[in-house]
């Protein structure tokens, strides 16, 4: 479902078929049907990075979840990644769980659901960055 629809590790391609009810069972979202491809050797908290700036950048700054919370995220990453303090886990899923209830619409709304994979399917390389 593009940048929005959910991070799907290499192993789990196997398992899905191009339908929505697919992506949904396994815990993403085709929606549009694009496909963003990631390689392998690209660093996830970069690319989580990227998910957050997305979302600011096109956040219409109607609702505070998407507008600010975007924001947030993505300075909580980018000062892990420049040798900043740890990112504290706890902080991180209640700044999710304010996106994806809080937002007016599927942009903040959305923004979770692939920072949610990463977390599950990448914990091991993204534990340098987390507390």
């Amino acid at each position: 479902g593009g940048p929005l629809g959910g991070i799907v590790p290499t192993p789990k391609i196997d398992e899905l078929t191009i339908d929505f009810e697919s992506f949904a069972d396994g815990g993403f979202l085709l929606g549009h049907a694009g496909i963003v491809s990631v390689p392998k050797k690209f660093p996830m908290i970069e690319y989580l990075e990227h998910l957050f700036e997305f979302t600011a950048d096109e956040s219409c700054g109607k609702c505070f979840p998407c507008s600010i919370g975007s924001v947030r995220g993505k300075e909580m990453i980018e000062n892990s990644r420049n040798g900043g303090p740890k990112i504290n886990r706890e902080l991180m899923d209640d700044l999710l769980e304010t996106l994806e209830i809080g937002s007016l619409c599927a942009l903040g709304g959305g923004l979770p659901l692939g920072i949610k994979n990463a977390l599950e399917y990448f914990e091991e390389e993204l534990s340098t960055h987390f507390r």
